[in-house]
């Protein structure tokens, strides 16, 4: 009789549309995100998000918040095209860099977003601003950024933004108060601890720095980005170990985290360990084939090992994939003087010379080498 009522079950189950099913998912998706269960409305939202639009917009806004948003990006692209999705989606491609795209969203988000839609609007705004400053243009990112303040007064993130905006125009007072607006108004706000943490360590004010970011961390224990910048300052202080612990909890909340692998690197490079840093070296390179940084620090450290002919070549993937780098350049033509090859030597500077490079056009200059084509 138990079987009998257990199959009674599955078959009745079974029979139930696949949208019932979807809006029950949801509905727990929704009570669990509320509880800050976020892992377990992932998983509902995920289990709706076949058959229910919605479901994939909250999963998207979901990533978002966890800061995976490649992941984000994909279920907002696959969410409804209502303003509220396309403002998400252009602020995950802000943070991914992919600025024109960020500026085709936002403008979109603006264009179908109703005018007491404040907090869409605002969030397209600030997005726009990234895009500008990204691009240079201050006076049309510090525009936007106002808007974004102006349409939305309580919002933090347009705070943020117009801070990001003030520090990249070289007002770093200004932007320092931009922040703590910021804070003021959201006292969780990531990007603004980040931000903020970020400027106390680029003033050499490590305490004050590990004190911000930590304070960030206790309203995000799972931001990557608070602990990367975390063990940054650590480093930057000198503090190693504790640099160290804060790397490897990045890549256990993100393997693909290549800055983690650089700093770790760096680390390893720095106490001599170079087979070590080259493992990180090489492991950034594996998750991002196409920046050159990690080439170039590899590079170095098979310099520092004395192996010639790897480090040149690590130069010359670096310079294959951004053939405007006149530093690395320069790194290959101290190579050949230390090789005694004078032409190849010559011929580096030479071209590192007319990409503006300082040091390259110095020895130019030192050795009567014209550069100009």
């Amino acid at each position: 009789m138990e079987i009998m009522k257990r199959l009674l079950i599955i078959i009745t189950v079974l029979m139930l549309p696949l949208s019932t099913l979807a809006q029950g998912s949801l509905a727990k998706g929704v009570n669990a995100e509320q509880k800050g269960l976020v892992d377990l409305a992932e998983q509902y939202y995920r289990e709706a998000s076949d058959t229910n639009t919605t479901a994939r917009l909250r999963l998207g806004l979901l990533l978002e918040g966890k800061e995976r948003f490649d992941d984000a990006e994909q279920w907002l692209v696959k969410a409804d095209s209502s303003a509220l999705a396309l403002a998400h989606l252009a602020a995950c491609r802000a943070e991914l860099r992919r600025w024109v795209e960020a500026k085709q969203a936002s403008e979109k988000a603006i264009e179908l977003a109703d005018n007491d839609d404040h907090g869409v609007r605002s969030s397209a705004m600030g997005t726009l601003a990234l895009v500008y400053c990204a691009e240079e243009n201050y006076t049309n990112a510090l525009h936007w950024a106002r808007q974004a303040a102006a349409e939305d007064p309580l919002s933090a993130r347009a705070r943020n933004v117009t801070g990001v905006v003030l520090y990249s125009r070289g007002n770093e007072q200004e932007a320092i108060s931009a922040f703590r607006e910021a804070l003021k108004l959201d006292p969780t706000n990531v990007d603004a601890h980040f931000n903020l943490g970020t400027i106390y360590c680029c003033r050499n004010n490590y305490d004050m720095a590990i004190s911000t970011l930590r304070n960030g961390l206790k309203q995000h224990r799972k931001s990557v980005k608070l602990f990367y910048a975390f063990g940054w300052a650590y480093l930057l202080k000198g503090d190693n170990e504790r640099a160290i612990e804060c790397l490897q909890n990045v890549l256990e909340l993100d393997s693909a985290y290549v800055n983690a692998y650089n700093r770790l690197g760096d680390i390893y490079y720095e106490r001599a360990e170079y087979n070590r840093a080259a493992e990180q070296y090489r492991r950034a390179i594996h998750f991002a084939p196409r920046l050159t940084e990690a080439y170039r620090l590899l590079g170095r450290t098979y310099d520092a090992q004395g192996d010639f002919g790897k480090a040149i070549r690590q130069y010359q993937k670096a310079i294959e994939i951004n053939p405007e780098d006149g530093d690395t350049y320069c790194r290959i033509a101290e190579l050949y003087a230390r090789q005694n090859q004078p032409k190849r030597e010559q011929a580096n500077y030479k071209r590192a010379a007319r990409l503006g490079n300082v040091q390259a056009r110095e020895w130019c200059t030192k050795h009567g080498v014209t550069y100009q084509k």
